[in-house]
């Protein structure tokens, strides 16, 4: 379990924190974007789901092993939601934490997710138990893969796999702390 500081984070423009009730129809809006969803897990999200799963992330402790956790990603003045980070550590090896993330389709473009991904890259490998970060995506997701790639993490497998119907390629992409600490991206890197 992650420590109580953990949450709020702040970086230049954003503020990662835990969802709020005022949430809702920011976080409806772009889980409901078919364009998001596209490469997402996920797919249609329910008024009611999003209630709950808003509910949910608010009170939920952080860094429980097999179990996801979703970080707010809001605008730091005005602090409405633009996206989510999820974060899991791995049961099998909790030295590991696998991240996902969504932004807003009106919001991408801006930097918005690698100043977030940074932050949270940096207070991940903060937390000396965590030796290793993994992040999971479509290879035609390539603004994704762009991103990865340039907050450092490096290709490790790619396997074929069927995806909402979709034969797909699934790469697999990491980012070790002893790589991190001889590069550290600082949070407000853009």
């Amino acid at each position: 379990m992650f420590p109580r500081r953990f949450l709020p984070q702040l970086t230049e423009r954003l503020i990662l924190r835990r969802f709020i009730d005022q949430d809702l129809d920011r976080f409806l809006a772009y889980r409901q974007d078919s364009q998001v969803a596209q490469f997402q897990s996920w797919s249609m999200l329910s008024y009611n789901a999003a209630q709950s799963f808003i509910y949910e992330m608010h009170t939920a402790k952080i860094g429980i092993p097999g179990e996801w956790f979703q970080i707010a990603i809001a605008h730091k003045q005005s602090n409405l939601l633009i996206g989510d980070i999820g974060i899991q550590v791995y049961t099998e090896d909790p030295t590991t934490v696998e991240i996902g993330f969504t932004l807003n389709r009106q919001e991408q473009g801006k930097g918005y997710a690698r100043e977030a991904i940074s932050a949270l890259i940096h207070s991940l490998f903060q937390l000396r138990n965590i030796n290793k970060i993994a992040a999971i995506t479509d290879i035609r997701n390539k603004p994704c893969v762009h991103l990865l790639r340039c907050l450092e993490m490096r290709l490790s497998y790619s396997e074929e796999i069927e995806f909402k119907g979709e034969q797909c390629i699934e790469q697999t992409f990491e980012l070790d702390r002893k790589d991190w600490l001889l590069f550290p991206i600082k949070s407000d890197e853009k």
